[in-house]
């Protein structure tokens, strides 16, 4: 059995080995730049001139009509960028997450050129923050 000293130097040893805090940042998709987008010509543009500005779609949305033929209606380009704080002392911990996401979708009409454009851009990069904060 350890003496009250022992003990107590232990505990103090485990409280200071039990905090931390950490900070995590994640992106997911590529990144889309509001003039590269500003590029592309609603009636001009082809999905080449769409993937050759953009790159490759994140996701390609096909026409599903039932009396339509098959072909790629739409072009979705997507990225999410997270950040996380984790902090922790002895028995409490609090952690805070905020994402943000640019989403950019182009249409195509059945001879491939631009027929319209969604953009979304959450320009904001999300930032770190005292987990119990409410901001």
């Amino acid at each position: 059995m350890l003496s009250l000293p022992a003990q107590i130097g232990l505990l103090a040893c485990v409280a200071c080995l039990s905090q931390g805090c950490v900070l995590s940042q994640t992106s997911d998709g590529t990144q889309i730049i509001e003039a590269d987008v500003a590029r592309i010509v609603v009636g001009t543009s082809t999905r080449s001139d769409v993937t050759r500005i953009l790159g490759a779609p994140d996701r390609i949305i096909y026409s599903n009509r039932e009396h339509d033929p098959l072909f790629e209606r739409a072009f979705r380009y997507h990225r999410t960028r997270r950040v996380t704080t984790y902090f922790s002392v002895l028995l409490f911990s609090s952690s805070k997450a905020e994402s943000n996401s640019d989403n950019v979708i182009v249409f195509f009409d059945a001879r491939g050129v631009v027929e319209d454009l969604g953009v979304r851009l959450d320009m904001d990069e999300p930032a770190f923050g005292i987990p119990w904060s409410r901001d």
